[in-house]
């Protein structure tokens, strides 16, 4: 047996060489990964290919063994057609061989080393062909497939660690069935572990043990619960001032502009109230463009501001209007100098009515940061976009219970006026307990 190993950077160029140096008769005897050079730990050194291949000596043999078998079998068929031996039939035939009166002998194919290695070799170089193939197919995505291997695998073990942490969690628990099944279910929907213990803990205080064996019972009274807790407003109706200003400020990318058209186009086409919108969104020219496009479309009068001064001007222009809606240029929560600007235009509390907007794909921590942050401006309420976009809505009732702001509207798309609704208790605990079965 002559072994021999490589080191190469791909299947490719192994097989050239173990073709080359042991020939087409080599079997390759493994592959594995390795890091050459002497750099600190491997971790810059260059991954190579090592590949053992081996061939047996022995198999030099077999074309020998093959024309001998031939020679015999030609000497046979001589004989029994009554046909004079050559000379080399004889010298090769055996004394075994059978006679014209003999019966014929059938070969067995263990006797003969060449036929019974056929099936082998085929089968090795259909293996050859294979693995060349997925040679062809792997090489150029190897430094991606592992870079993707290597954040599944990061992806994987942040999940059992979640998965484990909120096991030991239910344990302490020890909650009966169907408040651990709604127990679960407001967790996966993204409602803080706190929050949703102090929940379960509190209905098993106030639920009778035989109710507890029911479940549709149960859930009822933990959607009664969360509607005690969520806060809503009616919208715009909710301002009692004879001349509704409604302000939407918030970071950016969480739809200011559409929802301030949505409500423009709420207020003009349902309550029959006369409307006007300003921007003070200067340095997006796409959103003031956008935001005229809309104006036009649904006929409402738009003003352009700059400053504090240029607001006030707008806003005694429009002093007849029942409805003004304001548009802001999104920021962000951590920019200081827009903050104060921001602080210096709407820190008018009884005259304008701030609402905050917030898309509710935003992760938590980041909901908590950026309502933080635009507390220096008074915040009477809250929206929350893109329910359309996503599929958990735990975040909203954190949201609710950390800062208790009340929600005004809730935004399900792009379509103006259609994708906008105002927002209820019912409809907020349905998105947690799915109790419409929608």
């Amino acid at each position: 047996m002559n072994l021999k190993r490589y080191r190469v950077n791909n299947i490719q160029e192994a097989l050239q060489l173990i073709k080359k140096d042991l020939g087409p008769e080599a079997v390759i005897v493994s592959t594995r990964q390795v890091k050459e050079g002497n750099k600190a730990f491997g971790l810059f050194a260059k991954t190579m290919l090592e590949v053992t291949a081996a061939r047996d000596d022995k198999s030099q043999s077999k074309p020998n063994i093959q024309a001998s078998s031939q020679a015999t079998a030609s000497g046979y068929r001589a004989t029994v057609n009554g046909m004079p031996r050559s000379e080399g039939a004889t010298a090769v035939a055996s004394p075994e061989m059978p006679t014209p009166n003999s019966k014929p002998i059938q070969s067995n194919p263990a006797s003969d080393p060449y036929k019974a290695l056929q099936p082998l070799r085929q089968e090795i170089q259909d293996l050859r062909e294979l693995i060349q193939n997925l040679g062809d197919r792997t090489a150029s995505y190897e430094g991606q497939t592992v870079a993707q291997l290597k954040q599944e695998l990061g992806e994987m073990r942040y999940m059992l660690h979640s998965l484990a942490s909120r096991a030991g969690q239910m344990d302490d628990l020890n909650l009966p069935e169907n408040l651990m099944v709604l127990y679960q279910q407001l967790r996966f929907s993204g409602m803080e572990e706190k929050f949703a213990r102090r929940l379960m803990l509190e209905a098993r205080k106030n639920i009778a043990e035989d109710d507890l064996q029911n479940f549709s019972y149960v859930k009822i009274f933990i959607a009664r619960m969360l509607m005690k807790i969520v806060k809503t407003t009616r919208g715009v109706e909710s301002i009692t001032a004879p001349q509704k200003i409604f302000t939407l400020i918030g970071p950016t990318g969480v739809g200011k502009t559409t929802t301030a058209a949505k409500i423009a186009s709420e207020q003009l086409l349902r309550y029959k109230r006369r409307v006007a919108m300003i921007t003070i969104d200067t340095f997006r020219i796409a959103a003031v463009e956008q935001l005229r496009t809309y104006a036009k479309i649904i006929n409402v009068p738009l003003s352009i501001v700059a400053d504090k001064a240029d607001l006030d001007r707008a806003i005694a222009t429009y002093s007849d209007y029942d409805v003004i809606i304001i548009d802001t240029g999104g920021c962000s929560q951590r920019d200081e100098s827009q903050m104060f600007e921001l602080r210096e235009l709407f820190d008018e509390r009884g005259r304008l009515n701030n609402v905050l907007v917030l898309s509710s794909t935003t992760k938590d921590s980041d909901l908590n940061e950026i309502t933080r942050r635009f507390g220096v401006i008074p915040i009477d309420s809250v929206i929350f976009t893109k329910l359309d976009e996503s599929s958990s809505y735990g975040s909203m009732f954190n949201h609710s219970i950390r800062f208790k702001k009340p929600i005004s509207f809730l935004t399900t798309g792009q379509k103006v006026p259609e994708d906008i609704e105002v927002a209820t208790k019912e409809r907020l605990v349905d998105l947690m307990l799915n109790i419409s079965g929608s």
